[in-house]
């Protein structure tokens, strides 16, 4: 239960602005054989169950970036909630955005046995290769009832997305997330993904 009141309390923290200093990513992925691109401009798509937390916590990690200097949008800002399980309406509204990355976070679950150990590069599934059919499948697979039931661990997982190609560019993951300090875990996450982002060359530096 304490996992699942953490799922649903993330995205109400109020997030103070965050620097770029390192901070909690325990898994990086970065896509092989293309330099970095910068991306300027960005829409974020949070994944939850509950539509509020799902507004809320975009809007965090939107004040985050811009904090940062970097042009962010959320998702809900542009579709609404019965369009953001759509493919065909997502894939219109980053469109018409104009916008040239997409972000898609959510926290993932997972069993503490099968958890990666040391900080590295994490293999990213082939279905995480496109940002349309993974999209649907991951909000698909959370917004499942007793997702976070099944787990006993959670893990904050951010993907970047060329919006032009839909293809995936940057993938990160967190610690696991300590239940009892939630608002110190997820801002300090949200500010090491900012920071890791532009240390590898995804987003401007100034």
């Amino acid at each position: 239960m304490r996992l699942i009141r953490l799922a649903v309390a993330f995205g109400l923290i109020a997030l103070q602005t965050v620097g770029c200093a390192p901070g909690p990513l325990s898994t990086t992925w970065v896509a092989p054989g293309t330099p970095p691109t910068q991306y300027r401009d960005l829409i974020v798509f949070g994944v939850s169950t509950n539509p509020t937390v799902r507004r809320a916590y975009e809007d965090n990690f939107v004040e985050a970036l811009k904090g940062s200097g970097v042009q962010a949008r959320a998702a809900h800002t542009l579709l609404s909630d019965r369009d953001v399980g759509r493919a065909r309406a997502v894939q219109e509204a980053v469109g018409r955005s104009g916008a040239d990355g997409v972000i898609v976070t959510y926290l993932a679950g997972e069993n503490p046995d099968a958890a990666p150990t040391g900080r590295t590069t994490h293999v990213v599934p082939s279905l995480y290769g496109r940002l349309y059919p993974y999209y649907g499948h991951i909000l698909s697979e959370v917004t499942a009832p007793g997702y976070y039931a099944n787990y006993r661990a959670l893990r904050l997982e951010t993907n970047l997305y060329d919006a032009g190609r839909a293809s995936l560019v940057w993938s990160g993951r967190s610690d696991p997330l300590d239940p009892s300090s939630e608002q110190t875990m997820i801002s300090e996450v949200i500010a090491a993904v900012i920071g890791k982002l532009k240390a590898d060359g995804f987003l401007p530096t100034s």
